[in-house]
C-alpha cells in the first residue's frame, strides 16, 4: 500500500487524476465501513488517492481504514463556504488550524477546540501554492451555521466553514499519521441577514486548477521525502485536547 494517501472532499478529483495520470486500481471496494469505493495508485510514485466521502463521519472511517492498511500520510483536498471578505471566492488556502464544531472528534478525545495538520506538509503546501493559512470551521450542523454563530468564528479568526478537515486532522494525530487540508472557496455567505444572497462559484475550471496545482506540490513534497531532504515533524493538535484511550 502506497504510503501517502490523497482524499477528495469534493466531486471531479478522483475522475481527473484518472485521466490526466498514469494510474492503477489497488480495489474496488476500499474496505471502509461507510460506502465503499473504488482506491487508485499513481504508477511509480507511492501514492494513492480516493473519495474521501461526505462529513466528519466518513473522513474518520476512511482515515481509519488507511492507517490500518499501512498509510502513514494524508493530504485532503475540498471546498469550504467562506464568512469573510479575506477570502476570494476561488481561493486556495491551507489551513494551518480547524475549530471542532463536528462531533466525530470528541469520540477520540476528551475535550478538543481545535485540531493542528502536520506542520511540515502544511508549510509545504502553502508556499509551493502561494496560499494564505487562515484558519476554517468544520461542523456536522449545516442548517445552524447562523450569522451569529458565524461571526463568532470570525472572532476567532476562522474565514470559512467546511465539514471534514477538523476530523481529518484530529483523527490523523490521534492515529499517528501526517495530516493536511488544500482548500478552495466555493461559496460566499451572506455577512448579516440584509446583506448579499448566498452564490455558489464554483467552476470546472477552478476545480481543474486545484487539481493540477495541488498535484504538483504534493509530488514535489514526496520527492523531497524520498531524497531525505524533508524530515517528519511532530504531530500538532488543539487545546485540552486528551485522547480517550481506545476499549
Amino acid at each position: 500500500m502506497p504510503e501517502t494517501a490523497i482524499l477528495f472532499f469534493m466531486s471531479g478529483g478522483v475522475e481527473y487524476l484518472c485521466e490526466n495520470y498514469s494510474v492503477e486500481v489497488l480495489g474496488e471496494k476500499f474496505p471502509r465501513f461507510l460506502r465503499p469505493c473504488p482506491i487508485y495508485a499513481i504508477r511509480n510514485q507511492n501514492i494513492c488517492f480516493l473519495n474521501g466521502g461526505s462529513g466528519a463521519p466518513m473522513a474518520a472511517d476512511t482515515l481509519e481504514t488507511l492507517a490500518a492498511l499501512g498509510v502513514k500520510r494524508a493530504v485532503a483536498i475540498g471546498m469550504f463556504g467562506t464568512f469573510s471578505e479575506k477570502i476570494a471566492c476561488g481561493e486556495i488556502i491551507v489551513p494551518k488550524k480547524a475549530f471542532v464544531e463536528e462531533g466525530t472528534s470528541l469520540h477520540y478525545y476528551e475535550e478538543l477546540e481545535f485540531a493542528q495538520p502536520d506542520l511540515g506538509i502544511q508549510a509545504h503546501m502553502a508556499g509551493e501554492l502561494g496560499a494564505e493559512t487562515f484558519p476554517v470551521v468544520s461542523t456536522d450542523a449545516v442548517y445552524r451555521q447562523t450569522f451569529y454563530k458565524e461571526a463568532l468564528w470570525r472572532e476567532k479568526g476562522a474565514v470559512g466553514v467546511d465539514m471534514e478537515t477538523s476530523a481529518v486532522f484530529s483523527v490523523g494525530a490521534y492515529l499517528g499519521l501526517q495530516t493536511a487540508a488544500v482548500l478552495i472557496s466555493s461559496d460566499r455567505h451572506p455577512l448579516t441577514e440584509g446583506g448579499s444572497k448566498w452564490e455558489w462559484h464554483m467552476t470546472w475550471e477552478q476545480r481543474a486548477g486545484l487539481f493540477d496545482r495541488g498535484m504538483d506540490a504534493i509530488l514535489k513534497w514526496q520527492k523531497q521525502q524520498q531524497s531525505g531532504k524533508s524530515g517528519k515533524t511532530p504531530l500538532q493538535s488543539g487545546l485540552n485536547s486528551d485522547i480517550i484511550p481506545p476499549v
